[in-house]
């Protein structure tokens, strides 16, 4: 049986392939005493099955599925689902949740034929899941044939099928019909929850309805049972005044976290110390790294790039190198997010010496830098004269497999244009467009104005040759 199941046979080849070790090792797996990957879990009770020696009462479906969420493993899941001989609708919900979390459309209205086929009839629960899906794929026109169907079919939407369709509405910027949907929700005498409440605030921060989105807050507190903000609501009204421009107020909603209690996660500090790049207050963006640890949140690399963008904004780049050290005592491996941030602080502070230093701390710990990275630091380069010397980082990108972009060849070709290097930006051009890179017009305009600037030179030369003799050779160049 084991020659079924490829991977599980190479970890325990050396084992007798009988039936009996087959269950055996099944029952190590659902207790944890073997270690193994859940797409080896999925192969064996697969081989099980094919030998009728499956007992899927013996295995977690709901941990299952979770993991495959998690994972955004759609077709895993799909897989698992065959295995369970009477699933229940309640099975298939989260099936859809593993493909609402991977934002698979197609693989959401794979779900309901399965239903159908299994003699089921599709529940608020099961439309709700599907909308979900939708909503989170960005398919806002195809959520609401859903809704639609849904309500033909004689079901009754509940306040979570109004969450959804708010909530991929606001995923989309469509405010109008987000605040369409809540009027309806309404008129049916529904109280609104915090969820749909925060979705309302979302959409109104993606259209720039700041004013707006502090309407919905006063609402959440106007309600018979007044509804505090939490995490989400807070990270919803900074990033509305943050996308509006509104620095300040962005940062005077932080102090609702206080005011209100909110431990929150990483996510909502990360906004908040994002709203300071803008600014470059790294006096408030430190006061918020000091509540994180107050409150016990562990911050991750996405709060540590923000924190030294701050810093980077500020002016104060030894302060950035000194995130990336604190970054690592905390346990955290960097990693492109934050060399990416880093190199772009050295990038704006024109200081090449310490991208090149950053670059090569890259290198020691044999890490693959992303383009971006690369991009910032042929940048602090190529702004300090050291054209040159980009061209070697550019080698050094093709021998680590990691491809230009566009973004590249547009500074190196500035570059050149600026150092006077026609032969060599003819050299990046062409090189350009073996590697993929579609000419734009910045790139055409460097070489051309080039092109113009020697041809202007040698016109020049021969101008001054033909003059000695005014009845000679009349020179016509078109």
């Amino acid at each position: 049986p084991l020659l079924c199941c490829p991977s599980f046979g190479r970890m325990r080849m050396r084992q007798h392939p009988s039936l009996p070790y087959l269950i055996q090792q099944q029952q190590q797996m659902i207790t944890g005493k073997i270690a193994v990957g859940f797409k080896d879990c999925l192969e064996l009770l697969e081989c099980m099955n094919k030998v009728g020696a499956l007992d899927m009462n013996k295995v977690y479906h709901s941990k299952f599925f979770e993991i495959c969420r998690k994972k955004q493993a759609v077709q895993e899941a799909f897989r698992f689902i065959k295995l369970i001989d009477n699933p229940t609708l309640s099975t298939f919900n989260m099936l859809l949740a593993v493909c609402a979390s991977a934002k698979d459309v197609s693989g959401a209205f794979q779900v309901l034929p399965l239903v159908k086929q299994m003699g089921l009839k599709a529940d608020c629960k099961l439309y709700t899941a599907l909308i979900s899906s939708c909503a989170k794929g960005g398919k806002v026109d195809i959520m609401f044939k859903v809704f639609h169907e849904m309500v033909n079919a004689g079901i009754e939407p509940n306040i979570y099928t109004y969450g959804a369709l708010i909530d991929g509405c606001a995923r989309a910027g469509q405010v109008a019909k987000a605040f369409g949907v809540y009027g309806i929700m309404r008129s049916k005498k529904m109280k609104p929850d915090r969820v749909v409440f925060n979705a309302l605030i979302m959409a109104c921060g993606r259209a720039g309805a700041v004013d707006r989105a502090f309407d919905i807050l006063s609402e959440m507190r106007a309600e018979p049972h007044p509804l505090d903000p939490d995490h989400v609501t807070v990270g919803a009204l900074i990033n509305a005044c943050s996308f509006s421009g509104q620095v300040d107020r962005a940062l005077e909603v932080y102090k609702m976290v206080q005011k209100h209690g909110i431990k929150g996660t990483a996510n909502v500090y990360t906004m908040a110390v994002s709203a300071c790049s803008q600014k470059g207050d790294l006096d408030f963006a430190l006061s918020v790294y000091d509540d994180m640890r107050k409150n016990g949140v562990c911050p991750d690399e996405v709060f540590f790039s923000a924190l030294i963008d701050v810093a980077g904004h500020a002016g104060d780049l030894s302060f950035g190198f000194k995130i990336l050290r604190d970054a690592k005592n905390h346990g955290l491996k960097p990693g492109s997010v934050m060399y990416s941030s880093l190199m772009g602080a050295c990038s704006n502070a024109k200081n090449w010496l310490k991208a090149l230093e950053l670059y090569d701390e890259i290198k020691i710990a044999s890490f693959i830098p992303t383009v971006s990275t690369l991009n910032a630091l042929i940048t602090s380069l190529c702004d300090a004269g050291k054209l040159h010397k980009s061209i070697e980082i550019l080698e050094e990108m093709k021998q680590a497999r990691v491809l230009p972009n566009y973004i590249t060849y547009n500074i190196l070709l500035i570059a050149s244009h600026k150092e006077d290097e026609p032969e060599l930006a003819l050299k990046l051009f062409s090189r350009a467009t073996m590697d993929g890179v579609v000419p734009n017009l910045t790139m055409c305009n460097c070489v051309t104005s080039l092109c113009l600037q020697r041809f202007r030179k040698t016109s020049m030369a021969v101008q001054s040759i033909a003059c000695y003799d005014s009845e000679g050779v009349q020179i016509r160049n078109q």
